[in-house]
């Protein structure tokens, strides 16, 4: 068998569980326990978003965006209801209702406008550079050097994420699209660092979310032409709106707030693998071994990188 062959998706089940059962341990140990634990839901739902996607595709990007959005907003404001914080739901100040709102809007455009140039799987090694621009930002904000060992885990975590996608590379090379996906994780980096100053327990994802998916399918009415979603493409939009755009966001919006930027952006390295993992044991995708020594790069640098 060659060693650029897929692995079988049994294999990958039980190799899948190993790693979270031995994440599963750490977080229970670690004094970042629930940080981890809210970074790690976040990770699994974001993962859904590739797949998500490219059901969704060739759907309009800001169209996509905009219904995914106003569908989280939805959901959002029912949670609130059932909670009986509707209250705090319709009342989060106008400055951080516009933050959010750009910091998810962009993070996103920015991600679906770099996979229409350069594919979902290279706009996923550019987007991901956004946890290296945390943890640096994280520095800058708090005036010291990230230490030596954070610096390897920065390091061993992004050639881990590069190396687990190169068989999915392509043969050109388009700057535009780099430049996006690049932009894209300078957006939720900056976004991720000021909501880490924020300590004030509110619902801001699910007002935001309103306001971003408004604004999106006004820019499709202005930019994109007029498109219908299929029966599929609507299911797709709406179980992203469900799961990536809004329970995810909400989970690592709690976790900034909770823990260091170091712990919870070292486990987002995890994000693509886990997704191509998804899509490997859905028969979506083969996983090679360029992939699992990628992830086993990923997780050591995951452990490395949380070190303070």
């Amino acid at each position: 068998m060659s060693l650029l062959e897929g692995v079988r998706p049994a294999a990958y089940s039980r190799l899948a569980g190993d790693v979270f059962d031995k994440l599963r341990t750490a977080m229970r140990n670690s004094p970042n326990g629930r940080a981890c634990a809210l970074v790690t839901g976040a990770v699994v739902l974001w993962a859904s978003w590739p797949a998500l996607a490219t059901i969704a595709y060739p759907a309009p990007a800001f169209l996509v965006l905009g219904l995914a959005a106003l569908t989280g907003c939805a959901v959002s404001f029912v949670i609130a209801v059932v909670r009986r914080r509707q209250d705090s739901f319709l009342s989060v100040p106008p400055r951080t209702l516009v933050f959010v709102a750009l910091g998810l809007m962009g993070n996103n455009a920015f991600y679906l406008a770099a996979i229409a140039r350069i594919g979902p799987a290279e706009a996923n090694v550019v987007h991901y550079l956004w946890p290296v621009f945390l943890v640096l930002l994280a520095a800058l904000v708090h005036r010291r050097l990230p230490s030596l060992v954070q610096f390897l885990g920065v390091t061993c975590g992004f050639c881990g994420v590069a190396l687990a996608l190169s068989p999915q590379m392509g043969t050109g090379f388009d700057p535009a699209g780099v430049f996006l996906g690049a932009c894209g994780a300078l957006t939720f980096a900056i976004y991720s660092v000021v909501r880490s100053l924020a300590k004030v327990e509110t619902d801001v994802v699910g007002p935001s979310l309103g306001l971003a998916g408004v604004s999106a399918l006004l820019a499709h009415v202005v930019l994109e032409p007029a498109y219908w979603p299929t029966a599929v493409q609507w299911l797709a939009i709406i179980a992203m709106g469900i799961g990536p755009f809004t329970l995810a966001n909400v989970l690592w919006d709690k976790a900034t707030r909770q823990g260091t930027a170091a712990t919870i952006s070292s486990l987002a390295f995890l994000t693509p693998l886990v997704a191509l993992g998804l899509l490997a044991m859905f028969g979506l995708s083969v996983v090679t071994l360029p992939l699992l020594l990628g992830a086993l790069m990923t997780i050591v640098g995951a452990g490395l990188g949380s070190r303070q």
